[in-house]
Parts: structure tokens; sequence; C-alpha cells
């Protein structure tokens, strides 16, 4: 039986080189503006510097240590997408762009994706599950990875991926972190918090160190074996870098932007 998105197009486009996070929140909504009916787009990438990327509507002003952040070579950026505070650092991104009402909605779409992310991880011998219970917070409520959500990603008990979801025009943007190694340690030191109780879990701590592409690509083939239609590798179009660098001039570059709560 065919899934419902078995007539979408995929573009899966792999940045093995590293950006700093304007550029690759830009390119994330960039794809999303663009995209037309019938295609998608799964893009994975990593960043440089590291970086500690706000949901849409995070309260954030006054809460860091910025002076601090520096001498740790920290950046910030504000995504399009909604949910809380997480640092970047040792990871594989992931953004899923696709038509809204092919996989049944925004709700359906976020568990098949971490369904796809799931069966990636399986690929390299993981045993991450969806998980089938949690809560939503509020934004305020800290860092990401304290706590997951229904349909979240979770290794032993403990929050692997963190993901989120914005509409975008007649698409889903939905992107999010798979934990490579490290932690999110930084958030606290920066802001004066109590470090987490319970840390993010990560793949190395699962089935030791493992190349970036690997992890890349195994999550490209799970996510295909999970959502169906046809793929293929590509890379960003001209028109979709056009857009990115003008959506970071005008806003992920921007700290009116960044503090903007």
């Amino acid at each position: 039986m065919s899934l419902p998105g078995a007539a979408i197009r995929w573009r899966t486009v792999i940045h093995e080189v590293p950006v700093a996070g304007a550029r690759n929140m830009s390119l994330d909504h960039a794809l999303a503006d663009l995209n037309g009916p019938g295609e998608a787009v799964l893009r994975l990438y990593g960043w440089d510097p590291p970086t500690i990327s706000f949901g849409r509507n995070e309260p954030t002003r006054g809460r860091y240590d910025l002076e601090a952040a520096r001498r740790e070579g920290v950046g910030f950026v504000r995504r399009p997408t909604g949910g809380r505070s997480v640092l970047h650092r040792t990871e594989v991104t992931y953004c899923a762009v696709l038509p809204a009402h092919v996989l049944g909605g925004p709700k359906e779409a976020y568990v098949l994706i971490n369904e796809g992310l799931v069966r990636g991880l399986h690929l390299l011998g993981c045993a991450a599950e969806v998980a089938r219970e949690g809560r939503v917070l509020p934004p305020d409520a800290g860092p990401c990875f304290q706590a997951p959500a229904p349909g979240e990603v979770m290794l032993a008990g403990r929050k692997l991926v963190g993901s989120a979801q914005v509409r975008v025009g007649e698409n889903i943007l939905q992107h999010g972190s798979i934990m490579l190694g490290g932690d999110q340690g930084a958030l606290a030191r920066l802001t004066g918090r109590a470090a987490d109780r319970f840390p993010p879990a990560t793949v190395e701590g699962a089935i030791g160190t493992v190349a970036w592409r690997a992890v890349a690509e195994a999550l490209a083939e799970g996510m295909a074996l999970a959502l169906d239609g046809s793929w293929r590798q590509g890379d960003v179009t001209s028109e979709e870098d056009v857009r990115a660098r003008c959506l970071e001039t005008e806003r992920y570059s921007d700290d009116a932007w960044t503090w903007r709560r």
C-alpha cells in the first residue's frame, strides 16, 4: 500500500561543510518559501561556530551572558520555528520541507518525519524510538532537550532528537538536531541555571564514534523508507540561494530578530 506521500518528489541536500547559524536558518526558510507543489526537500547540515538557537517566541533578552559566550566562541540565532533553546555543536541537523497536506497535515507529518529519523538511526545500530507520551512545554520552559514531547525521538528513556515545525505558506518546515555527542551544558553556564539532571542521549553514547557523513546518509535512507515518494540527490538552487541571502540580511543576522523577546 502506498503511503500518503507516494507522489512527492524529494531532493536530498547534504551540506557536510558546516556554516554559521544565520546562514542555516536562512536556507531552511528559503527552501520552505520556494518549495513547489509535489516537491519536497531534506537538507542535512552542521554548524560553525557552535550556536545556540532560540525558538521563534522564546523569551531570551537579558538571560544570556554574551561576554562569556564570546569567550567560548558560541553564536546565537533565532529560528523561524517554535520550541526552546538548543546548543548546536556535535550533531547532524535535518530540515524537511514538504507541502502541508501530503502526509495528512502538520501533526501527522511531525510523527512520520521522526519515524523516518528513527529508521535511519536503526540502520546505524542505534535503538532509538518515537515517544508515545510526554508533554508540550511553553516557550519559556528552558532548554529543548530537558523533556520530550509526544512524537519526539528517544533513546534509553532520554531525548535524542529535538524538533520544531512551522507552516510557511503552503508548506511545512520541520527541522531539528540529532545529537552525535557532547551535551547542552553551555545553556546552563551562559544563563546561570543549574545543569540539567537528565542530559540528552547521544548517538556516540549508544554506538560509539561514527562519521558525520555516515549518519547523514543513514538518516536520508531512513526518511526515504518511511515517507515513500521518489528521491534524488541535489543541491540548493540559485533561486533558493538568492532568497536565503535576502532572508539572512533582513532577518537572521539581525540582532533585532535574534533578541526580539
